[in-house]
């Protein structure tokens, strides 16, 4: 099990979290670790969680990344996941975590008729 994070600086003052590999019981520490650090710097205008190459998403990587995005929004800093899979979309609709992504989707709403 294993998850490569890079952290890139934007020029507007956000922070993107480039996730590859596997986002699970196992690599979510690594996960709250970095957000943590991200979250020290003062002038931090926004984080965005890039998950393109994620293979793996379990509901312990789904909670981590809830969590980060709320104690980061009681600081007053905006996270966005972007660019999610089909799968990893549904995930985050299905478990009513879609606000998290930067864009977010009605397309796996059921309504009733």
């Amino acid at each position: 099990m294993t998850l490569s994070i890079e952290i890139r600086t934007t020029a507007d003052g956000g922070t993107v979290l480039d996730l590859n590999g596997e986002v699970d019981y196992a690599t979510a520490p690594k996960i709250r670790e970095t957000v943590s650090q991200v979250l020290r710097d003062a002038d931090l205008k926004y984080i965005k969680v890039d998950v393109a190459k994620v293979t793996v998403l379990d509901s312990t990587g789904i909670g981590t990344l809830v969590v980060a995005y709320r104690i980061a929004r009681e600081m007053g800093v905006p996270v966005a996941v972007t660019n999610p899979t089909k799968f990893i979309t549904r995930l985050f609709t299905v478990v009513g975590a879609q606000e998290l992504l930067e864009e977010q989707t009605n397309a796996f709403v059921v309504t009733g008729n």
